[in-house]
């Protein structure tokens, strides 16, 4: 299987994935959307998030890529964990993965959106329709999920709903 780089999120129905002080509200937590997320980030080759998010959510068990400009280029996480900290001014993309010896399977990238917007293969994104984060932090720097990953080229490729009650649905959204 060739390299996939799939983006997972949810959001609330204005396109915040958290409150401007960066916490994620109990509100946009949803049961179903974490497992579901859960299980993708448990069969990829590696996870790509933020520094915060990997201080915030630990998981030694996984192969994670650490985004940060704490380092010159790549380098193990000091803290022991199964992790490698990069700094994507000084280092591509592609030779993190090469370094890392990262040749098949998926990459799942679980923060830094923005980063990968010419890169995704697909991007799962959840929204949970009932929830308005007016000051919070966006998935995207240019404007709602739906809005960026079309101008990045991709297209919503079905969908599903994941909780009835939320309301929340799941777009898959794939590069043509």
């Amino acid at each position: 299987m060739p390299l996939a780089v799939i983006g997972h999120a949810i959001v609330s129905a204005d396109g915040k994935i958290a409150s401007a002080d960066g916490t994620i509200p109990p509100e946009l937590h949803n049961a179903a959307d974490w497992q579901r997320f859960q299980r993708h980030l448990d069969q990829a080759a590696i996870v790509v998030l933020g520094r915060v998010g990997h201080e915030n959510f630990p998981n030694p068990g996984r192969r994670r890529l650490v985004v940060t400009t704490s380092v010159a280029d790549l380098q193990p996480d000091p803290a022991g964990t199964n992790a490698t900290l990069w700094n994507p001014g000084s280092l591509s993309f592609d030779s993190a993965l090469t370094a890392l010896n990262i040749t098949r399977g998926t990459v799942a990238i679980a923060g830094v959106f923005d980063l990968f917007l010419d890169r995704y293969t697909g991007f799962d994104l959840a929204e949970n329709h009932a929830l308005l984060i007016r000051d919070g932090l966006p998935c995207f720097g240019h404007g709602h999920p739906r809005l960026a990953l079309a101008d990045a080229g991709l297209a919503p490729n079905g969908w599903e709903t994941l909780d009835p009650h939320g309301p929340v649905t799941l777009t898959r959204w794939t590069r043509p």
